[in-house]
């Protein structure tokens, strides 16, 4: 019987992972139907009532992505209005598209929205123009309360491709209502909003790549291929865990809980934030310089899952270490990756917070992974090469005592 130390176990393990660990569904996917079900506990800036002429005094905006659509979904709510509403309602939203804090550069776009509510359903009209007012798009259909139910919210996606928004681009906006007594969302400033949809993982390719992988690597092992079987096992073992654990309940509770970690410290701090049900993963601040939102995704990348699945390759497939030992620094790397990651995030939070977002680029690019970069590198130190030149420098003195070469 060939001793495989933790190999198949792992293996197993993984293959576990792709099967069983599934969404959360802590996002439900949005769909245009007039209908708000889907709504319920997303990302959600919310108005005083009063400050709007009647009708177009907005109580609620509301935006998300659904996985695998590159669009912007957008759900808009007023307050209710005495009486029975009648007459069609138009707003503004405005986009700047590079995120300058400007809405007067060419590549930025703003939509005229008109919501016309009829008895049953709501009718939708999205026209999106060119800074200039050079018309571009249109997108239309019953996406609105009725006004048996009120006629007060209503729903709509742009395409992002429209818009000449990337997935993980920054975006500012925010939404007026015509007119001199129009509403303004938020009241000053506006939202910055990175959107990034969640992507599905294909099964069926992952477990063909699964067993390919799990081959070469058992024989790797047999062979006592060591150098090939590390960089193999481990490389291919960090590709398919993140593939694995992509969209699961393990990868949303790191990024719920890194939201709610700095949701409580940053209001230790005075900084006011907000956390939400459904949008599990979204963290939305208020910047003390723009006096604006700024909405930052603690996705797969910012989590912490990505920097925890390499350094669990790297141990687990290290032919030197005994399986408690690999088993008690895989467990120490998680930990610590974890809290290296949620200071990483701090800083970069506080950062913006206090000097704007002009310093966001340097912040997240630069600051936040210098800090994090030494303190990955101490850790790689401390529990992969130190111990490996302990292992080696025990290896060479045993060698010179038994060829009677010591001193």
């Amino acid at each position: 019987m060939i001793k495989t130390s933790p190999l198949f176990g792992t293996l197993l393990v993984a293959l576990l992972f792709l099967f069983f660990a599934s969404s959360s569904g802590a996002e439900q996917n949005i769909r245009l139907d007039g209908k708000f079900e889907d709504w319920r506990g997303r990302t959600v800036l919310s108005d005083r009532e009063g400050d709007g002429s009647a009708g177009l005094d907005l109580k609620k905006l509301s935006w998300g992505t659904t996985e695998n659509e590159k669009q912007l979904y957008f759900m808009i709510e007023r307050h209710p209005v005495t009486g029975k509403p009648t007459g069609t309602l138009q707003f503004r939203m405005f986009f700047d598209i590079n995120a300058n804090g400007s809405y007067k550069d060419s590549i930025d776009k703003f939509t005229e929205i008109t919501f016309n509510p009829g008895e049953s359903s709501g009718e939708v009209d999205i026209r999106l123009y060119s800074v200039t007012g050079k018309f571009l798009s249109d997108y239309r259909g019953e996406w609105g309360d009725g006004l048996r139910e009120g006629g007060t919210r209503f729903e709509f996606a742009i395409p992002m491709e429209d818009l000449n928004v990337y997935p993980s681009q920054p975006v500012n906006f925010y939404l007026t209502g015509i007119g001199s007594a129009g509403d303004r969302l938020p009241d000053y400033g506006d939202i910055m909003w990175t959107p990034f949809p969640v992507m599905v993982k294909n099964k069926l390719s992952l477990t063909a790549v699964s067993i390919f992988w799990i081959a070469v690597t058992v024989f790797f092992y047999r062979h006592r291929i060591w150098l090939f079987y590390y960089i193999w096992g481990a490389v291919g073992f960090t590709l398919l865990l993140v593939s694995f654990l992509r969209g699961s309940f393990v990868e949303y509770q790191l990024e719920h809980q890194a939201a709610m970690f700095l949701h409580q410290l940053l209001n230790y701090f005075d900084i006011e934030t907000a956390v939400f049900d459904r949008a599990v993963c979204t963290l939305l601040i208020m910047t003390e310089v723009d006096n604006s939102w700024t909405v930052l995704n603690v996705d797969i990348e910012n989590s912490g899952l990505l920097e925890m699945c390499i350094l669990l390759g790297l141990i687990i497939f290290y032919p030197p270490y005994k399986p408690t030992r690999k088993a008690i620094f895989s467990l120490v790397a998680v930990v610590c990756v974890y809290a290296i990651n949620l200071l990483r995030l701090f800083i970069v939070i506080f950062s913006i917070h206090w000097f704007g977002r002009d310093i966001a680029s340097i912040a997240h690019s630069i600051l936040g992974r210098l800090v994090f970069f030494i303190l990955i590198v101490a850790l790689y130190w401390e529990i992969l090469t130190k111990p490996s030149l302990k292992i080696v420098r025990e290896n060479i003195e045993n060698d010179a005592s038994i060829t009677g070469k010591g001193t």
